[in-house]
Formats: C-alpha cells, structure tokens, sequence
C-alpha cells in the first residue's frame, strides 16, 4: 500500500523535476548506455494558457529554442491542428551537447505545474526513464494489480501469469516483461528459481508485483509462514472451504491509499480481503475501505459501531469517506470551528492558482486563516509552491490534529480491523547474484497493529501540489 509515493513522483513530471533542477538537484534519465541529464522546461505560452493558431505556436517554439542555443530536437509530437501550448524541455547528452525534447498538447493550466507530462509517459514517448531512483523506477514500471491485470474483475489465479498483458508496455524494458509473468508464475507453480537479471528491479517487484503474487500464495500454500493455518481455521473452515477452494481473485482497478490489494471471495456473501506488504511494511490507508465494510455488513461490527465513545469518530470518517480530498478537511474545519464558511470559501477560490505567499491578502488576515499557515510550514521559495494548497494542507494537518486528540481513536480503528475479513501479507524476493525470486510470504492473522494507529494528513497534503488522497490512517 504505497501507492502515494508513486503519484508524488509522477505530479507535474517532468516540469516538477526542472524545478528540482533549478533548486540543485541533478536529474538523470536513461535508455541503454545512453544517459541525458535534464538542464530546464519551458511552458509557451509564457503568458496565455494557449494560442489560437498551429502557427503561432510552432513559432513561438521555435523562438524559444533559438533563446536556449538552438538544441536538437530529439523528440516532439504533432501540435494540434488548432493551437494550443507545448512543454520544452533542455536536457544535455553524454557529449555535452544540448537536446531538446518538446510535446505539443491542447492548453496549459493554471498553477505552477502548467505541462504535465509525467515520467512513465516521457519513458513512454521517447524511451528514456529516470535513474538511480527507485520510487521514480516504481512510478514508471507501473505495476500495480488492477495496471497489468483486468481491475474489478474475477480472474482464475492458476491463470494469473497468462493473464498478465504487457504487450502494449513499450515503456517497460524488454528484459522486465519477459521476467514479469515468470516471476508470477514460479509463486504459481512454486518454484524460486532465481529469474535472470531481475535482482536490478527486486524493490519494485517486491512492493508493487508482491501484491499479484500474495493471493497466489495464500490459495496454493507455496512459500507461506506466519498465521497461515490460523487464519484458515478462523475465517475459512467455519464458512465448510480451505486455502485451496480459493481459485479466484480481484484487483481494484486503481485509487491511491487503498485498504485491501486484493479480494478472494469465499462464497456470494463474504470476501477475503488480502492487505499485501514489502518487508518495510505498509504506507497510510484511506478511511474509504473502512466504512464501505461497515455498510456493507454492519452486523459485524456491532458493538463497536454503536458504542456512545465512538459516535463522534464514526460521523467525522464518514465525513471523510464520503467527500472529496478537498471539500472533507474543509467542511469538518468548519464544523470543529477552525475556519469560518468565508474562509473555507476563500481556499476553495484561491487554491491550485500558483499564488506566491502573500500573509497580508485580504482572505489571509483572518484568525482561521492565520492558525491554517502557522500549523504547516513550507519552502516559500519553491517554485512550485502555491499559497492555496499550501493552506488546505493546514487545514488537513489541524483536522487530523483533532481527531488524533479523540480519546479511543486507535482503539476504534484497531477493533473495525480486527472484525473485518482480513489478512496481512508480508512478501520477500530474494536475490541471487544478478538474479531474484519470490520467497516468502509471512500471513498475519489476526492483523496486528502494534502501537498506536494515528490519523496523517501530510503524505497526501502539501504546499507544493494539489492533494494525491483523502486524510487516511497509519497503520504501525
């Protein structure tokens, strides 16, 4: 359950890395031997978010290549028949010589990523993918379930490898498709043969492939440790089946902060939801999960769900789950009296507009607004800082506050947990000189939940973009 750590990479792409640039950072990209570093980006229009004419537009890019040295264009698409914007960006090369790769699109946004075009959708255009970055390599292979395999779909899991379609990933190098069914299907077949020249991508199969393979374990037995056999006396044999009558298996097509990595039905009325993780453990969740379980089946969580204590936590994570990651931090901001309805109005107005911090704008004077910008520090001097994000993230941060100040809030996440039908999965690949494999797959039943389960805004809010996700929970 990382998923954040791959959108944070991909938001603003390519322009969001420039500006790493320009703070000091040197970005790498790669195809082969061949190694480009990237130098700037370039939004034109400067001003407009578009032009009128094909024309215009070729013109305006064509000056501003002349203005950084005339490079060779090694890369660009097609402008639109009607105009539009384009993104150049200034890399230099292996020979010291500087190239350009531009992609036309309909008009730029407002805000100060104008252009995106993400690092798996560059590694998709021009064949070259960042380096010596794995969260970065993660963005770009894209493994995620419901990615490679039909999402939202019952698949037979003896047939998992074969179901795996990869002949459209010219993004992925040709060594990782080939590696990618095999590892899938040595789980399958349970054999840990190490696959050639997959030890170089381990983190990446670990974190995102060890999800696809985690109910291939659980339905064949091959390398599971752990809770295993507890688990299915718990869950399983009460319900007449085993491991092993588990033939079929979900993935959620997408969503970040997801709770559940795959679901394995048991019979028309009860599903085995699977929460799959690397050996570092899993990132933040969504509160969404948790209250589509109660809902679902609130008869399993009755004496939780109405006990007087734990009324207030219950209506606030509905509040949560059932609005936007914008419009839920606001709305409970302005119920627990932090900001007024002005001021939530006034973030809504200004947010994601590319506004420099100004503390003595109208909207920012007031008492709400003012507490807003002093629980969130921020890089005044990033470029892609932006004053309304950087205040919705202050108001995720004094909501989270309050709820983490809730007496029994981890004992209430703790105990809807524990009553629902899950397991943990902890994955391992191991390595073996250039070579790697799946290994084990440590099943945790009960789930523990050791130390306190705390509510976190800061993963999914932050000055520099807009929201990636809603205010979940962490899990120790």
């Amino acid at each position: 359950m990382r998923a954040f750590e791959l959108l944070v990479e991909s938001e603003g792409g390519i322009f969001r890395r420039a500006q790493e640039v320009s703070q000091g950072k040197t970005i790498t990209f790669a195809k082969g031997e061949e190694k480009i570093v990237l130098q700037s980006a370039l939004a034109i229009p400067e001003q407009d978010l578009k032009v009128e004419t094909t024309e215009e537009l070729t013109n305006l890019v064509d000056q501003a290549l002349q203005a950084n040295g005339s490079p060779k264009v090694a890369w660009t698409n097609k402008p639109g028949l009607k105009g539009g914007a384009a993104l150049i960006t200034i890399w230099k090369n292996d020979k010291e010589e500087t190239v350009a790769f531009v992609r036309y699109v309909n008009s730029k946004k407002q805000g100060n990523i104008p252009i995106t075009w993400t690092n798996a959708d560059f590694g998709r255009d021009t064949g070259f993918k960042q380096i010596d970055n794995k969260i970065a390599e993660r963005a770009q292979f894209n493994l995620k379930p419901g990615v490679i395999l039909p999402g939202n779909t019952a698949l037979n899991i003896a047939d998992l490898a074969n179901s795996i379609n990869l002949e459209s990933r010219n993004d992925l190098p040709e060594d990782a498709r080939q590696q990618i069914p095999t590892l899938i299907q040595q789980v399958i077949d349970g054999t840990k043969e190490p696959v050639p020249g997959a030890a170089k991508y381990a983190t990446t199969y670990e974190v995102d492939l060890g999800e696809v393979a985690a109910p291939i374990a659980l339905s064949t037995g091959h390398f599971v440790t752990g809770s295993y056999k507890d688990a299915e006396k718990s869950l399983l044999q009460p319900l007449g089946v085993t491991w092993q009558n588990l033939t079929t298996v979900e993935f959620p097509s997408g969503g970040s902060n997801a709770l559940y990595d795959s679901y394995l039905p048991i019979n028309d009325e009860v599903i085995l939801k699977v929460s799959s993780k690397d050996k570092k453990g899993g990132a933040a969740a969504a509160v969404t999960g948790l209250v589509k379980d109660i809902e679902t089946a609130p008869q399993r969580f009755e004496g939780i769900t109405d006990r007087p204590e734990y009324q207030e936590i219950l209506e606030i994570v509905k509040t949560v789950a059932r609005n936007s990651a914008v419009a839920g931090p606001l709305v409970l901001a302005v119920q627990f009296g932090f900001i007024t309805e002005e001021d939530k109005n006034n973030v809504l107005a200004n947010w994601g507009k590319g506004y420099k911090y100004d503390p003595n704008l109208p909207w920012a004077t007031t008492p709400g607004i003012k507490s807003v910008f002093q629980r969130k520090g921020a890089k005044f001097q990033d470029p892609a800082y932006d004053m309304g994000y950087h205040a919705l993230a202050g108001i995720a941060e004094m909501v989270a506050d309050y709820l983490n100040k809730l007496p029994g809030i981890s004992d209430f996440f703790k105990a809807i947990l524990e009553r629902s039908t899950m397991v943990q999965v902890k994955t391992s690949i191991v390595k073996s000189g250039d070579g790697a494999a799946f290994n084990t797959f440590q099943v945790i039943y009960p789930p523990v939940f050791n130390g306190q389960i705390k509510v976190v805004a800061g993963n999914n809010y932050m000055a520099t973009r807009k929201p990636i996700g809603k205010i979940s929970f962490k899990i120790p």
